[in-house]
């Protein structure tokens, strides 16, 4: 199952893409065929991204249903300020259209300084007027905020290479927001009435990218250089995105040769598609799990669930945690593509290893501890009655909720039940949800219990997607965030400390304390770490992050596939 790790607003927008999809299409050419484009035949990168019958000729980067964000090409054509590897947490933000940034007046002022020289593909001049255009259109249209950019107070411009942003509160800890704001052309938004629902064609397509839209068709499109492009001249030549319509047909096609890069969940990849060529078939790393972990994978615990009351007590949920056998799901569930998470912290690891807390380090066990559950429940009151925890003359009932077309989420969440049923729990599952319904339902509060994939670039971020109570809401109403319903003070002040923070040995401090306050009051459940799908070709280009050369998530983003198809260069 594909999932999107980026912050959208703290929203979950994850992308469900159930493993790979993809029948040749007419209008595709297979991955390494020349191609001519008026000026001699060049190699062509060819993307699949997820299962689509047809594609729409929309390039509009702020409806979220757009060919762009649903085939993660939008930095084709639009920029970021900044660029972030989520490999790395702690890696210093990359300079994209911006150039170099500052804080100040305790971190409510940020100015960036532009690069110089950079044009639009119609051939105007890009300046600081098109980025305080962007935010503060971003203000005027709260639907087209998909990526939680903070409200400013005042944006100026002193000259066409500085933009200054002021904010009401301290904002350091939302520069990954701000960073990864594409930026509008003003002189052709600033007549679009309606911008989140506006069709852009191919023609109306302009923006700083290396790559304009060469050819559409609703079953492949195509991206040629932007011959003016401020980076310099891209290697890749030419791009094809080929609409597949099902996932068994883009698996063929991948293991055929004829897909160069895509993102998805593969049974069995190393004989499906690594074996067909192991010269240039790849993936991220030779040994399980194969795929970077990008997130935290978790059992979120409705702690104001109306329906299941016990989950609101803490050694319940201590409990449930202990009696889980993540080494079993992560090998018959994920196939080893996700490991067990082995910190109670809630951080990603490796990833987020330089701001792991010594005191949540290797403190989850991988199989269950039967002695602590049994310690936890009956220290808290509980007692065994025909085999079932129970207090006050109620067990300790909850269902957990996945899609049962999740496949892997919905064997976990199988699997989980059949443990916990074992270890004295009453515990069911419910698979009769389509991603919306079962969105609804936990953005809503109105369920008990669900493994739901992390949220985040940062470290910070992946900590207050959920502990953070302000972006949650009361039962019944939509939250942001925080969907476990926590909140506690000691989270709360935790959070404005780490945003107040002007120094690294503050940000430690305030993560070491929500890492603490994550592992003490166990609002949600780390079970596995997340797997970044990726699987290449080398046979017709060279350059692709891996283990060795992290240099960027490989896994389907927008900004993310701009920067590693920048680093490609053609066989031949």
């Amino acid at each position: 199952m594909s999932r999107n790790t980026t912050i959208k607003a703290l929203a979950v927008v994850a992308a469900v893409g159930l493993g790979l999809t993809a029948c040749t299409s007419s209008g595709a050419k297979p991955a390494g065929k020349s191609s001519s484009n008026g000026s001699g035949a060049v190699q062509t990168l060819v993307i699949e991204d997820k299962p689509v019958p047809s594609f729409n000729e929309d390039f509009n980067p702020l409806d979220g249903n757009a060919f762009g964000a649903n085939e993660n090409a939008n930095s084709l054509i639009y920029e970021p300020l900044f660029m972030f590897n989520s490999l790395k947490s702690e890696q210093a933000p990359i300079p994209w259209l911006g150039k170099s940034y500052t804080w100040s007046n305790g971190n409510k002022t940020l100015t960036i300084a532009l690069q110089p020289g950079v044009k639009w593909s119609d051939g105007q001049a890009f300046s600081s007027a098109d980025v305080k255009f962007t935010f503060d259109l971003l203000q005027k249209t709260p639907a087209a905020n998909t990526g939680g950019v903070p409200a400013t107070t005042s944006v100026t411009t002193p000259d066409a290479n500085t933009i200054v942003l002021n904010y009401a509160s301290p904002q350091s800890a939302n520069f990954v927001a701000i960073g990864n704001q594409i930026i509008l052309p003003q002189h052709l938004w600033s007549t679009i009435t309606n911008p989140t629902t506006a069709v852009i064609t191919s023609a109306q397509a302009i923006g700083t990218g290396p790559y304009l839209v060469d050819k559409f068709s609703a079953q492949n499109v195509t991206f040629k250089v932007n011959p003016t492009y401020w980076g310099g001249a891209p290697k890749v030549k030419r791009i094809s995105f080929p609409a597949y319509a099902t996932n068994d047909a883009a698996e063929l096609a991948l293991a055929s040769g004829k897909i160069d890069l895509t993102g998805n969940d593969i049974n069995n990849v190393q004989t499906a598609f690594v074996a067909k060529d192991p010269a240039h078939n790849h993936l991220f790393q030779s040994a399980a799990p194969y795929f970077p972990a990008g997130n935290t994978v978790a059992l979120m615990l409705n702690n104001k669930s109306k329906t299941a009351p016990a989950l609101g007590d803490v050694a319940v949920r201590k409990a449930i945690s202990a009696a889980l056998d993540r080494q079993s799901m992560a090998t018959q569930c994920e196939t080893n593509y996700e490991l067990p998470a082995s910190s109670s912290g809630g951080l990603t690891l490796p990833i987020d290893q330089g701001s792991l807390s010594s005191a949540q380090t290797n403190d989850l066990k991988p199989t269950p501890d039967n002695a602590k559950v049994d310690s936890l429940m009956t220290g808290a009151g509980y007692a065994k009655t025909g085999g079932k925890w129970t207090k006050d003359g109620k067990t300790v009932k909850f269902t957990i909720i996945d899609p049962n077309s999740f496949s892997d989420y919905w064997c976990d969440a199988q699997a989980m039940v059949k443990g916990l049923n074992a270890q004295g729990f009453d515990t069911s599952a419910n698979g009769a949800f389509d991603y919306n319904s079962w969105n609804t339902a936990i953005t809503t509060g109105k369920f008990d219990a669900a493994l739901h994939w992390g949220q985040g670039v940062t470290a910070f971020q992946r900590l207050q997607f959920i502990l953070d109570p302000s972006t949650t809401a009361a039962i019944g109403q939509t939250a942001a965030g925080d969907f476990d319903r926590y909140d506690s003070p000691k989270a709360r002040s935790a959070i404005s400390a780490f945003q107040n923070a002007t120094t690294p040995d503050a940000e430690k401090g305030a993560l070491n304390t929500l890492q603490q306050v994550m592992s003490d009051d166990v609002p949600a459940i780390p079970v596995l770490y997340g797997a970044s799908w990726y699987e290449y070709s080398s046979a017709n280009f060279t350059g692709w992050p891996t283990s060795d050369n992290p240099y960027i998530n490989p896994s389907p983003n927008s900004q993310a596939y701009e920067y590693l198809i920048l680093h490609l260069t053609p066989v031949s």
